[in-house]
């Protein structure tokens, strides 16, 4: 009957590569969903993060469990390599200008807001978005820098342990 058989008999690597390939296009259809999905709540329904708390956690954890089985594969660290190899910019690069990238962008944000709802006129606008952007810089960019260099290092360190006890054994 054979119901617990681990073993597994040998298959054409044309048809493990298909099969992963359609298995790639429907995460990416997922994902597609889910986006267009948040985006057409948040338009109907306004910024009310209830609305789509579904779709946004099912973005949130299929990127957490990609991220964590890359690095407890040994994966991350090869594509690091891989990355830093073939593009002009290293990934700790790319992560530092991701980080001033956020930084940046949120304290637009707030200084916008801020000066819209707070300032009375223009002068006292513009005084209000330079303060709370300035402010909102020195806040968001060292933690969005560092947050995203921290996890990086972390994750390197671990896939690379992985993939050294992969190659002693």
């Amino acid at each position: 009957m054979k119901l617990f058989n681990t073993k597994r008999a040998a298959m054409d690597e044309r048809i493990v590569h298909t099969r992963n390939m359609l298995y790639k296009e429907a995460y990416i259809v997922a994902i597609l969903l889910c986006s267009i999905s948040v985006v057409t709540k948040c338009i109907i329904y306004g910024l009310n993060i209830g609305s789509a708390i579904t779709e946004l956690s099912i973005l949130f954890l299929t990127a957490l469990y990609y991220g964590i089985r890359a690095v407890f594969l040994g994966l991350y660290s090869d594509e690091v390599e891989v990355h830093d190899r073939t593009s002009k910019l290293s990934m700790n690069k790319k992560n530092m200008i991701w980080g001033l990238g956020f930084g940046v962008v949120m304290a637009t944000f707030f200084g916008i807001k801020s000066a819209l709802m707070y300032g009375e006129g223009n002068a006292q606008s513009l005084w209000y978005f330079i303060l709370v952007f300035f402010a909102s810089l020195m806040i968001y960019i060292p933690f969005f820098v560092g947050i995203l260099a921290i996890l990086h290092a972390l994750a390197y360190k671990a896939s690379k342990k992985v993939i050294d006890k992969d190659l002693d054994e």
